[in-house]
């Protein structure tokens, strides 16, 4: 059985006239999740849990510091006081040393923990994945990386119709987290929600075979 990998993902949100509006980018053909929309997200690296080069402290300070490089490196958005830019895709160390010579440093505090998935028993690639809500003013990103193919603001309440009408591509622990923000039309509210929980119970869903078929069951 194979073990889980430690992960991150990063719900960024913002404040716009009609509601809430949410990051998501497409995942491009021949990757993992080709074709669907996702949030920014990957596995914790090594470096990110340097606390000397992330300059992040605390118990879950590499899921924080992989929150804010995966966010960075993905969609060109740096999450740092004070704000940082890049003209080019950094990827994994180059990012935090970038933050780091920029004299600027990483705000972990701006993300809130909102869930804690884990991918079924069974499956060859497991990820232990943290997921993360962070409130965004500017809508400001930089250049997005080969992970992504284009990347949108959109609606959640929208997303979740085009996913109906078979428009997008989305994955469970998507449609899960955009359902969630659905009664929320003011991003600071979702955001004390978030910060409201007093304790994130891991979400563990299963394989279940029903009349011969293979399915998803989420406890």
């Amino acid at each position: 059985m194979s073990v889980p990998r430690p992960a991150s993902t990063v719900i960024v949100i913002r404040q716009a006239t009609g509601g809430i509006e949410v990051l998501l980018g497409r995942r491009p053909l021949g990757q993992a999740f080709g074709g669907a929309w996702v949030f920014p997200g990957g596995v914790v690296d090594p470096e990110d849990h340097e606390r000397q080069l992330t300059g992040i402290d605390g118990p879950d300070a590499a899921w924080r510091a992989a929150a804010l490089r995966e966010v960075a490196e993905e969609v060109g958005l740096f999450i740092t006081d004070p704000g940082v830019m890049s003209d080019v895709v950094l990827e994994g160390r180059a990012v935090h040393e970038h933050v780091r010579r920029s004299g600027a440093t990483w705000m972990p505090d701006r993300l809130s923990y909102l869930s804690n998935w884990v991918t079924p028993e069974g499956l060859p690639k497991r990820f232990d994945t943290r997921f993360f809500l962070a409130v965004v003013e500017s809508e400001v990103i930089g250049p997005i990386s080969a992970e992504l193919e284009i990347v949108e603001w959109m609606d959640p309440g929208v997303a979740l119709e085009r996913y109906e009408a078979d428009e997008i591509e989305l994955i469970m622990p998507t449609i899960a987290h955009l359902r969630m923000l659905l009664p929320f039309s003011n991003a600071s509210d979702a955001d004390a929600h978030a910060r409201s929980q007093t304790q994130v119970d891991p979400v563990q869903p299963r394989i279940v075979r029903r009349d011969g078929k293979i399915d998803i069951e989420i406890p």
